[in-house]
């Protein structure tokens, strides 16, 4: 069975373009239901940066509204730091990237090396926006740097083609041949 951590540009791409709160109601009980299914979920770094936005922001009270096991530790998970260190280490060791965006990543305000720990220690994919760039050394991307650790990523796309029906329902991981 597949499992995925959600990105955080998932939720704000979503919000502001693709999927908003006012047209697309469709998406974010897709969300709800891929969550109770055991599909999705994300991390609580992940919500940290949901919840810097306006007190008005549809997302920020949308993540209000989960149930509490949506957000799964990650700096309180033993088995997640430890993933965490590799990552860090890979990251520290990797001569393609600048300081400054080994720093960036290392910054423990910002989610993505705990989503890739989180992903590494209980077995998820990476469901993101974010692009392979790898001869982009000022930025280590996601999914680059995901591939060098084991970890898949996927477009929100095409796990949508996968776990949805054509009316925008959930459809449930056993229905799937």
């Amino acid at each position: 069975m597949h499992k995925f951590l959600i990105d955080t540009n998932v939720f704000l791409q979503a919000k502001n373009f693709h999927y908003r709160f006012g047209f697309c109601s469709q998406f974010w009980l897709w969300i709800e239901h891929a969550h109770a299914d055991g599909l999705v979920c994300s991390t609580q770094k992940v919500k940290n940066e949901l919840m810097k936005g306006d007190a008005e922001d549809p997302v920020k009270a949308w993540v209000g509204t989960l149930p509490e096991g949506f957000f799964i530790p990650d700096d309180t998970d033993a088995a997640v730091m430890k993933k965490y260190a590799e990552v860090m280490r890979w990251s520290a060791a990797n001569t393609h990237f600048k300081e400054a965006a080994k720093a960036e990543f290392a910054r423990s305000n910002v989610a993505d090396a705990f989503l890739l720990a989180a992903a590494m220690a209980h077995g998820y994919g990476i469901v993101t926006h974010e692009l392979s760039k790898p001869e982009q050394k000022k930025k280590i991307q996601l999914p680059d740097a995901a591939l060098q650790l084991g970890v898949t990523t996927h477009f929100v796309y095409d796990v949508l083609t996968d776990y949805c029906k054509e009316d925008f329902s959930f459809q449930s991981v056993c229905a799937l041949p």
